[in-house]
């Protein structure tokens, strides 16, 4: 039988956990079930280039099986798929690699474990979108325009882009900030490698639109 995808979401599977978290970038709830495709789904949110993101909402039929997609997304270069190694067993994972080869598609397998170069990326990544999560309502065009311009008077820290954005707003300024860190619009260069404060330092990025 040859491999194909289809739209079907199989929910969670038995003894796995469940992260369910809300999506700026397609507007609605999410859910993952290994703690790995639930961090690389965060940095798919803060991917200015990444479109049509689709979360455990896909299978790809292999072998007389339903294997979950945990992620498929349109990147610059071409359709990415990536899988849990929890619904990857056998001799799947050649057919899995050979579908995705036939068909031009970028493949990743995520491993049961997060790796640990990847803790503190994730975890700015997860308490940003926590900030803009909150605040989502108040996050309109107009506003995070007026806040791009209130940064842009000069690079700085967080702190520094704090106090200007309280110049116009009050408890959302993290929110507008974050919201624009997300789109790309405002750059974070050590956002991999070290944890973020207030005296973390930003700069204007070259995304000027979400």
């Amino acid at each position: 039988m040859v491999a194909f995808i289809a739209e079907e979401s199989k929910g969670r599977p038995a003894g796995a956990p469940e992260f369910l978290a809300y999506s700026p970038k397609t507007a609605r709830s999410v859910r993952l079930y290994c703690r790995p495709t639930f961090w690389r789904w965060a940095a798919t949110e803060f991917d200015p280039y990444t479109t049509d993101v689709l979360v455990n909402q896909l299978v790809l039929n292999v072998q007389e099986r339903k294997v979950s997609i945990a992620l498929k997304y349109e990147a610059s270069d071409s359709t990415h798929i990536v899988f849990s190694k929890r619904e990857v067993s056998g001799n799947v994972e050649a057919e899995i690699l050979e579908y995705a080869e036939r068909n031009y598609f970028q493949c990743e397998f995520l491993g049961a474990k997060c790796k640990q170069e990847d803790a503190v990326h994730a975890e700015n990544l997860l308490c940003m979108l926590s900030y803009i999560n909150k605040f989502r309502e108040s996050l309109s065009d107009r506003n995070l325009d007026s806040a791009l311009r209130l940064v842009d008077r000069g690079e700085g820290t967080i702190c520094d882009a704090i106090s200007r954005l309280h110049e116009r707003f009050s408890e959302n300024s993290g929110a507008l900030l974050f919201e624009l860190v997300r789109q790309g619009r405002l750059i974070i260069k050590d956002v991999q490698k070290k944890r973020i404060s207030g005296f973390t330092h930003i700069e204007v990025g070259e995304v000027r639109h979400a």
